[in-house]
């Protein structure tokens, strides 16, 4: 009642309290009430014609933007497209990578604008390939595959619980196949104590750097330190982290140093079961920790692979989980002009269906600010239940390898945008061939109308043939008689390497190397392939058995197993000799080849040694 004037008020009061106030008196000093003509407040005629003007300005410049119902910015960030839409808004595209054909219609990957993508299928299926596939289009500038004007960074995170001697299969976008390709870079980042087993398993692939995966004191920061010092929850954290957390604290977030808080800790009153606790999680980060190693930023750069590989039978999945975030941090953060990619490979075996996971919880904030950290994220996994319900709702693209199980189509239901009949894609994803895919995504751009007007997506799918590879596909099943004719077995991969010019065992002064300057020895060959000697045939046959075919095997490991045939086949010969014998003969038969592991440390020596030999190998 505030409105009314005072007089009003004083008439009012007396009047409602009549049990007898009828309308027409409240009508009359509702009209008593009524400010005068003169004080009503009258519309600014100039600013209403100023508002309506910009309206009218701001719509006329959207429709000269885009003269589709289609709005600019969806348009250019959506995360698919096809041939038909490409052809009408070729400008609105200007990086984009060929993922595949769908109903004969070539369908492209927007590779301008950040994404995030879920791929899931039973192993075989094709669901590496199609990775792989987006690691091309994003990495590889090659007009066959689309057009990419500034090639991405990318980064893979891979962990085996089991070291089965096998590479990530990202890796193998470094050797070039019959296409022709130009690979990228491609780094290894591994744990320190399992280096020079990861070498050899990635000696096999060309242009493959393998290094121990360090941390400088510039990647320890406040935050990355409560990951790696296992701080999840303040209720149950015991009086040990309790004591870090506040040093962490004290050192501040700007000004945080790991030396100075290795020595706080060390002047900390703790009992003796407290400080073994503790120096069970120090002990881990010492292991990374290195002093004057290079900076995680240092390995990333555009147009290039860096895999952290973290298979290690000392390391657990949840351990490689917070290493794999203190990197994801560090990618993110890194200040460069160029897009970045990120890739969880097989997620499954790291990747848990929790939303307090931290690992979990670094990923859903990259997906929902993927447009302002130019980020775009790729999850593959062969069981899609480990995926947390907010990474999928959250995805641009969901593709759907073969698959068989009730529950995987169940789950995937409640979060894929189907339409109605959701039994009829459960059938379908049943029945695809290696390298079909369901696709649901929204968003995408499938077809242009005569007007001019595309086409969303929505609550359709589409049906995708992933398009062949330009680099090697390393994801070929191991039959036990004969093998697909559409992969390669990782035995041929590595004879189609050492087939390659640039892969050679001699330096630039054209010397081969050394039995003693190389730790590893594998076969180039299968002995079906060529006229074993008879006294190699034990050699070749142990390599054989033992996987050498396969994976390249320790010079002392074969020293040790063939000590005794060595003495016999090549007798009268001093334990060195007999040696030296054996591996140059095998060597200049093109059974074995000898491969440098450490180059980076070591210099190989190019002269003779003090046995001269005709073949210039330099021996022990």
């Amino acid at each position: 009642m505030s409105f009314l004037p005072k007089t009003s008020i004083r008439v009012l009061r007396p009047l409602l309290a009549r049990a007898g106030t009828n309308a027409r008196q409240l009508r009359r000093l509702s009209q008593l009430s009524e400010p005068r003509p003169a004080e009503k407040h009258l519309p600014d005629v100039a600013a209403d014609d100023s508002e309506l003007a910009f309206l009218a300005a701001a719509t006329l410049a959207e429709q000269d933007i885009d003269t589709s119902p289609l709005h600019h910015q969806q348009l250019i960030t959506s995360p698919l497209l096809t041939y038909s839409t490409l052809k009408n808004r070729t400008a609105d595209f200007p990086s984009r990578g060929l993922l595949g054909t769908s109903g004969g219609e070539r369908v492209y990957v927007n590779t301008n604008a950040p994404s995030s993508a879920v791929i899931c299928g039973v192993q075989g299926s094709g669901k590496s390939h199609t990775v792989s596939c987006l690691l091309e289009c994003g990495l590889i500038p090659d007009p066959r595959v689309g057009q990419l004007p500034q090639p991405l960074s990318g980064l893979v995170l891979h962990f085996d619980t089991q070291d089965s001697g096998r590479p990530c299969e990202a890796a193998f976008l470094s050797s070039p196949t019959a296409h022709n390709g130009v690979p990228p870079q491609v780094t290894v980042l591994c744990s320190p104590g399992n280096v020079k087993r990861r070498r050899r398993v990635y000696a096999p692939l060309k242009n493959v750097r393998v290094k121990a995966l360090s941390l400088s004191e510039k990647d320890l920061t406040a935050d990355r330190m409560l990951v790696l010092m296992g701080y999840e929850d303040l209720d149950t954290m015991p009086l040990y982290m309790h004591t870090a957390l506040r040093i962490i604290r004290d050192l501040g977030v700007e000004s945080f140093s790991y030396l100075e808080f290795s020595r706080r800790i060390e002047g900390q009153d703790l009992n003796r079961s407290q400080r073994a606790m503790l120096k069970l999680r120090l002990d881990l980060l010492d292991a990374f920790v290195l002093a004057g190693g290079d900076e995680i930023e240092s390995h990333f750069t555009a147009g290039g692979l860096v895999i952290v590989d973290l298979t290690d039978p000392f390391l657990d999945s949840l351990t490689a989980t917070v290493l794999f975030d203190a990197v994801l941090g560090a990618f993110t953060q890194w200040q460069t002009g160029c897009g970045k990619l990120v890739v969880l490979d097989e997620a499954h075996k790291y990747l848990v269906n929790s939303d307090s996971s931290r690992l979990t919880q670094s990923v859903s904030n990259i997906i929902r600010q993927q447009r302002h950290l130019a980020t775009r994220v790729v999850i593959a996994t062969q069981e899609p239940t480990v995926i947390p319900p907010t990474i999928l709702d959250l995805a641009s693209i969901i593709i759907c390898h073969r698959f068989s199980s009730p529950a995987w189509c169940t789950y995937l239901s409640r979060h894929v945008a189907a339409g109605s009949d959701s039994a009829s894609w459960h059938k379908e994803v049943m029945l695809l061939a290696t390298g079909d895919a369901l696709v649901f995504s929204p968003a995408a751009a499938i077809g242009a109308d005569e007007d001019g007007g595309v086409r969303l997506l929505g609550r359709e799918h589409i049906k995708l043939r992933v398009r062949p590879r330009l680099t090697l596909d390393g994801g070929g099943s191991r039959l036990a008689v004969g093998s697909p004719a559409s992969s390669l077995s990782h035995s041929d991969v590595e004879e189609a390497i050492v087939a390659s010019p640039d892969f050679s065992s001699t330096i630039d002064t054209g010397i081969p190397k050394s039995a003693s300057e190389s730790e590893v020895v594998r076969s180039t060959l299968r002995p079906s392939h060529r006229e074993v000697p008879a006294r190699l045939k034990h050699l070749v046959g142990w390599l054989t058995r033992n996987g050498g075919a396969d994976v390249p095997l320790g010079l002392d490991d074969v020293h040790t197993a063939l000590f005794w045939v060595g003495k016999q086949a090549y007798a009268g010969m001093s334990k060195k000799q007999w040696w030296d014998t054996m591996i140059r003969e095998a060597v200049e038969a093109g059974l074995v080849e000898l491969i440098e592991m450490d180059g980076d440390e070591k210099v190989l020596k190019a002269h003779w040694g003090r046995e001269k030999t005709p073949s210039g190998y330099v021996f022990r």
